[in-house]
């Protein structure tokens, strides 16, 4: 038996989980509408008893607690499924990574335990260069960005753009250089009300220190909730 979480229905019980994987290397360049087809159709290649959802447009059931952006690796990214029978992790892991494209890969199984709701942060190490400086250079110039009282940004809304100030939405930031680029590890706010994409930070230095960064890595480290505990 596997430590799925179990749903009465009508039709029966039906087993949730929660799927933690890996998104590197050339998959950082699957969307994230193609990677929720991507791995409805590994499903099907893996043979699990997956479950459809009822009425007039049954598919499978398949939810991302917070999606990640195109281009960006993720460490331990997470999805929700739900089969119709019980299976072992070990089994239901092995079969989904035979069938998945390389650079995605399961790393662990679990019922769910938190809520999408429950998601306040997440974690991101950037690496980027820019404006011929080297690394100590860009340095300084994110200190003194970092030090201002308000980071004033134009953020893109359903109403279009409109000013809005990052700095209460960069919960941590630390810094080094080396060589001709700047490594930023950022805790910043994040779930389903507000959701701090890193980009916006760094563009907006860009922007205030005259430059446009040139991006050689951007990854989601880590998904938090409020008390800073990593998303389950």
């Amino acid at each position: 038996m596997s430590n799925a979480r179990v749903i009465s229905m009508e039709q029966g019980d039906v087993y949730e989980y929660r799927a933690f994987f890996r998104k590197t290397g050339r998959a950082k360049y699957i969307s994230h509408l193609d990677l929720y087809r991507t791995i409805q159709r590994s499903f099907k290649r893996a043979g699990l008893p997956v479950w459809h959802t009822l009425g007039y447009n049954p598919h499978i059931y398949l939810t991302f607690p917070l999606p990640i952006s195109l281009g960006y690796e993720g460490v331990r990214e997470s999805f929700d499924f739900r089969l119709c029978s019980d299976m072992p992790a070990e089994e239901v892991i092995h079969r989904l990574n035979g069938a998945l494209p390389e650079g995605i890969i399961i790393v662990g199984l679990d019922a769910p335990v938190c809520k999408a709701e429950s998601i306040a942060m997440a974690d991101y190490t950037l690496t980027l260069s820019g404006g011929g400086l080297d690394g100590e250079a860009l340095l300084e110039k994110w200190q003194g960005f970092l030090s201002q009282k308000e980071i004033i940004a134009e953020k893109r809304s359903k109403k279009g753009l409109r000013p809005v100030d990052l700095k209460p939405m960069i919960l941590k930031a630390s810094a080094c250089a080396s060589g001709d680029t700047l490594q930023l590890q950022l805790t910043l706010t994040a779930g389903i009300s507000v959701n701090l994409n890193p980009t916006l930070v760094t563009d907006t230095f860009g922007s205030w220190a005259g430059f446009e960064p040139d991006y050689h890595s951007i990854r989601r480290d880590a998904v938090r909730c409020g008390d800073g505990a990593e998303f389950r």
